[in-house]
C-alpha cells in the first residue's frame, strides 16, 4: 500500500504521469498500473488524465493530505 500512496503523491506533486514515473524510478506503464490499482482500492477516480497534465478529482484532493500524512 505504501508504494501505491507514494505513486499517487508523486503524480499529484509532479502533475504528469511521465514526471512522476521518472521521480519514482519506474516506467510510465508501471506507474499508471499502480495508480489504477489504488483507484480500484479506494473505489474512486483520483486523477483526470489529460495531456500533458493530470488534475486531481475531488476524491484525489481529499485523499492527498491523508496520503502525505501516512507516508
Amino acid at each position: 500500500m505504501f508504494e501505491l500512496l507514494q505513486t499517487f503523491v508523486f503524480v499529484a506533486e509532479e502533475g504528469t504521469i511521465t514526471a512522476a514515473a521518472r521521480r519514482a524510478h519506474v516506467t510510465q506503464p508501471a506507474l499508471t498500473s499502480a495508480l489504477k490499482r489504488l483507484e480500484a482500492l479506494v473505489g474512486a477516480t483520483l486523477v483526470v488524465r489529460s495531456r500533458p497534465r493530470v488534475a486531481l478529482t475531488a476524491a484525489g484532493s481529499a485523499l492527498l493530505p491523508h496520503a502525505r500524512a501516512a507516508l
